[in-house]
């Protein structure tokens, strides 16, 4: 099928949106800091793509002066332009858009985790542009696969990733909220309020869980923190063309927070996997982490 891709090229002007001409400016803002040295677009080709996820996205095609091409994934993340199914179930708040764009600025290492290049952005409430520029990291997603070679890759890569950001400088961390005993009881407070709306059956269920909940905050208060994902599913992992470890690319970090890594291997392993294929996932993850840290992953293998 062949891909709906609307022209623009340098001197035009048409410009139907609105937002084709200061998107080239962004971008060629960004590539000349990002190569240290002039860059410019002669045409760009956009690909808006299907409502599936919470922002309006899309996948650009930008040739470059000198005649080389470029894949730029584009998205917006104005909380006001969410799709409508996001909407629904999604606070208008501009956080976790903010938690993103800080991810890929002052954590992120492409060399470092594989993740994708930020080419670009642009943070200007005032005309509400919440955009990011990054690497096309192509159209496939962990997700589609039951390969067991691959989803041990993510683990792999989930405790290196681990390993590298549990001593990064507060600075570096800054942007991001900290799962500590004032989160949890946090947690605990909003559920609370909403027990009397809950039917007599779901009430005592939610209820009983909140109590085990509630006897467990000091030793949850107490594990070691790094930057987690917050959400490592499948549908968040993209694959490159790649072999190995190196395959992975891990996408959409609204959900990023500094907590315990074992809440990515939970998420990671959920599903319908047998007992033996959870234990892979597991046994490659704490495996790798001890090869980075030197050490075991005390108190967290329980």
């Amino acid at each position: 099928m062949q891909n709906a891709y609307e022209r623009t090229s340098r001197g035009e002007e048409s410009d139907d949106d609105g937002l084709a001409r200061p998107m080239v400016e962004t971008l060629e803002e960004g590539l000349s800091r990002l190569r240290k040295r002039p860059v410019r677009i002669l045409e760009m080709l956009r690909e808006p793509l299907p409502a599936i996820s919470s922002f309006h996205r899309e996948r650009l095609r930008v040739t470059l002066e000198g005649g080389k091409t470029l894949r730029v994934f584009f998205k917006d993340l104005n909380p006001e332009h969410q799709t409508e199914k996001a909407r629904t179930v999604r606070a208008r708040d501009l956080a976790p858009s903010l938690r993103e764009l800080r991810m890929y600025q002052s954590v992120l290492s492409p060399q470092r985790d594989g993740t994708l290049y930020l080419y670009a952005s642009r943070w200007e409430p005032e005309r509400g542009l919440y955009w990011i520029f990054l690497e096309d990291g192509g159209r496939t997603l962990l997700h589609n696969f039951l390969d067991m070679s691959r989803w041990t890759a993510a683990a792999r890569w989930a405790a290196r990733f681990h390993a590298a950001t549990r001593s990064l400088p507060d600075a570096q961390t800054e942007s991001l909220p900290r799962y500590d005993e004032a989160h949890y009881r946090g947690c605990l407070e909003r559920v609370e309020r909403i027990l009397p709306n809950l039917g007599a059956p779901e009430r005592e269920l939610v209820r009983c869980g909140l109590d085990c909940y509630a006897r467990r905050i000091k030793w949850l208060s107490a594990l070691p923190r790094c930057v987690i994902h917050g959400q490592l599913f499948g549908r968040n992992i993209m694959l490159r063309r790649a072999t190995g470890d190196r395959q992975i690319i891990v996408i959409d970090w609204e959900t990023a927070a500094v907590g315990p890594p074992t809440f990515d291997l939970v998420s990671l392993t959920a599903g319908k996997w047998t007992e033996e294929q959870r234990r892979a996932m597991r046994a490659a993850y704490f495996e790798e982490y001890r090869a980075a840290m030197g050490q075991r992953l005390g108190g967290l293998r329980d």
